[in-house]
């Protein structure tokens, strides 16, 4: 269960965004990926575009991924609280051979990741057992449950954002 988005707007918040990143503190985390800190704000007005869009989309892709869970959240009851924010996101950067263990958000509702620069034959993201192969520009939703990973990158260049996201009911 993943919903997969092309940006419109890629090309034109990349190189501000990657400008603002080279200002920005990387950790060495478990399989050698270099992760930043956490954040909870915006500081760049590229991102708040992108979180922007991104919050836009994700209403309808809960609703596909509620279509046949039965759950409270399909009833007509709950129309008018279907609201989604990004709570924290923090940036990845995959240097040759990094990777990164299986993982979930639980208990966030969802998670996402959008692809600032991804090299042609990067590394794809492993999620609930299946491949998938990002390219540049590319936002991908999913519940946070579902474990995910990334196996040993074959190039360089693959950075990207990465983040959770809470369901906000009556909120």
């Amino acid at each position: 269960m993943i919903e997969t988005i092309d940006c419109p707007f890629a090309s034109e918040i990349k190189e501000n965004i990657i400008s603002w990143l080279t200002n920005q503190q990387f950790n060495s985390v478990t399989g050698e990926a270099y992760k930043t800190n956490e954040y909870t704000e915006i500081h760049i007005q590229e991102i708040k575009r992108l979180f922007d869009w991104i919050e836009s989309h994700l209403s309808e892709i809960s609703d596909k991924f509620a279509y046949y869970t039965n759950s409270l959240y399909n009833s007509d009851i709950r129309s008018s609280t279907k609201k989604f924010k990004i709570d924290s996101y923090w940036f990845l950067n995959y240097p040759l051979n990094s990777w990164i263990r299986p993982h979930n958000h639980f208990p966030h509702a969802l998670s996402f990741t959008y692809y600032i620069s991804a090299p042609q034959n990067s590394a794809p993201l492993i999620l609930d057992h299946k491949e998938y192969f990002v390219k540049e520009g590319q936002l991908l939703v999913f519940p946070s449950y579902l474990m995910h990973w990334v196996p040993p990158a074959k190039v360089e260049g693959r950075t990207l954002i990465s983040g959770d996201i809470v369901y906000l009911s009556r909120f």
